[in-house]
């Protein structure tokens, strides 16, 4: 249980990096959250956790037969792994100084429609906003290149633990993103400000220290697979 958890906890400080920088999925929540109040999260993330289930699914079966630890699959997936997750650290600490969700959240919020179909949230509410959830995710060059790289390294790291490994990856991240684009959807819905800018500002520095250790630690990871270590 220990590991699983352990698994889940990476997964999630990993996705929490990635939702924290406004994306296409950020970007839906807000407005959707405009026009729905605090579930506009929940229904972006369903759509999104579609797309992250699927590609899990497909890369768990695929990748299983040629995973271990002195693999050279598993060496690559490492160096390049690591090299994309000190780069998003990278990005996002150089983003820090001039980073800002207040501006966003109140620009989106005067954009929003009169609060009579914030109540909508019925089966057609939600599927319209899970479909956008799907597309938005999938056309995302960035998720794709996540997932063709620290994606794929957590998954195959998880498989040590068994086939409950990559669920414990897709629970930790799906969390992250749930936990986020309600946030969002909700500071839109209500036209608050809970979250300032300089409290903004240090989550994305604490996200990208714990970017930079990760990468460092999948960078060794492939280096010492190199060296036959």
């Amino acid at each position: 249980m220990g590991e699983w958890l352990a698994v889940a906890g990476v997964a999630f400080g990993v996705g929490l990096s990635g939702a924290l920088s406004p994306g296409p999925l950020t970007i839906l929540a807000m407005r959707e959250g405009a026009r729905r109040g605090w579930v506009a999260g929940p229904f972006a993330t369903a759509g999104h956790a579609v797309a992250e289930a699927t590609t899990m699914v497909l890369l768990a079966l695929g990748l299983s037969r040629y995973v271990g630890s002195d693999s050279p699959v598993t060496t690559a997936i490492s160096l390049v792994g690591g090299l994309v997750l000190l780069w998003m650290a990278w990005t996002t600490a150089r983003s820090v100084p001039t980073a800002t969700l207040s501006e966003r959240v109140a620009q989106v919020a005067a954009d929003g429609v009169p609060s009579a179909s914030r109540r909508d949230r019925s089966f057609e509410a939600f599927r319209s906003v899970a479909l956008l959830g799907i597309a938005v995710t999938v056309v995302n060059p960035y998720w794709l290149i996540w997932w063709a790289t620290v994606g794929t390294k957590l998954t195959v790291d998880s498989l040590h633990i068994g086939w409950s490994g990559p669920l414990a990856v897709f629970l930790g991240h799906i969390l992250s993103d749930l936990l986020w684009l309600t946030f969002v959807a909700t500071l839109v819905g209500s036209g608050s400000r809970w979250l300032g800018d300089r409290a903004y500002r240090g989550l994305l520095g604490a996200c990208a220290v714990f970017l930079i250790v990760l990468g460092v630690l999948f960078v060794v990871s492939g280096v010492r697979g190199v060296l036959g270590g």
